[in-house]
């Protein structure tokens, strides 16, 4: 007897939302980081739904071009697939999707939200929404400076996304007065998949202003940021992350610049 449910969407997605499509959409969902095809009763168990449920979806995918039935029964997914991909890629625009995160980090957090990518050996500042405070950190863009030991540069030199991932914990790094006296940042790793280092996310300000600021409630607010920006870039990452790891970069500890 089968007894996968027939209702294995949460209600929060359920909510205002069509059932089928989010079936069919969790069944598209089971070919991700899986074997090149999979059976029927496969995709049942993957996806939590009754066999008859997961046959009626796969019949409208195949018919859409999304999934192909292969001779011994099994299914993959279809061209279909592809040509979206390509229509995402060609369409994708960095900056639509980072810059509503880091200006919601900037209006959240009081401190200016940067996106920083590594060109070489350096850190190039690709987007910027400067704080609303009237004290703060000016910066001239496009800025291109050495990777160092700031916070920023650390995501971009020591960021790990697998081992974020297995933890279930993101690294947020924390650096005062090193690039400049004035000045402290928090930042962490952006993930594109698969694992790919995408860039950094940082939030700065004045360093007597960050320094006495919560930092473990900053850090968690720019790990969540960070998460959504993640998952929109194609890099989830899992359900039930802990809390952030604070690393804080002191002076004695921070590496030497490299060299050009």
């Amino acid at each position: 007897m089968d007894t996968c449910s027939e209702s294995p969407v949460p209600p929060k997605l359920r909510r205002g939302g069509i059932v089928a499509v989010e079936r069919s959409l969790s069944i598209l969902d089971a070919f991700m980081g899986a074997a090149p095809t999979r059976g029927l009763s496969e995709l049942a168990r993957a996806t939590r739904l009754a066999k008859p449920t997961v046959l009626r979806n796969l019949v409208s995918l195949e018919r859409s071009g999304y999934i192909v039935r292969l001779a011994d029964g099994r299914y993959q997914l279809g061209a279909r697939l592809l040509q979206l991909g390509e229509a995402y890629r060609a369409q994708f625009r960095l900056e639509d999707h980072v810059m509503p995160v880091l200006r919601e980090l900037a209006a959240a957090t009081g401190e200016t939200a940067t996106f920083q990518v590594r060109e070489q050996e350096h850190r190039l500042t690709l987007f910027r929404v400067e704080s609303p405070q009237v004290v703060r950190i000016a910066q001239v863009m496009p800025n291109l400076k050495p990777l160092d030991g700031t916070s920023i540069s650390q995501a971009l030199l020591r960021g790990d996304a697998a081992a974020d991932a297995a933890r279930r914990r993101q690294a947020v790094y924390f650096s005062a007065g090193l690039a400049s006296p004035q000045t402290a940042s928090l930042s962490t790793a952006i993930w594109g998949p698969p694992g790919q280092l995408r860039g950094a996310m940082s939030i700065s300000g004045p360093v007597m202003r960050v320094s006495s600021a919560d930092l473990d409630g900053l850090a968690a607010r720019l790990a969540a940021a960070a998460r959504g920006l993640c998952a929109t870039l194609g890099a989830p990452f899992p359900e039930g992350m802990q809390p952030p790891e604070l690393i804080r970069i002191s002076p004695s500890e921070a590496p030497p610049p490299h060299e050009p």
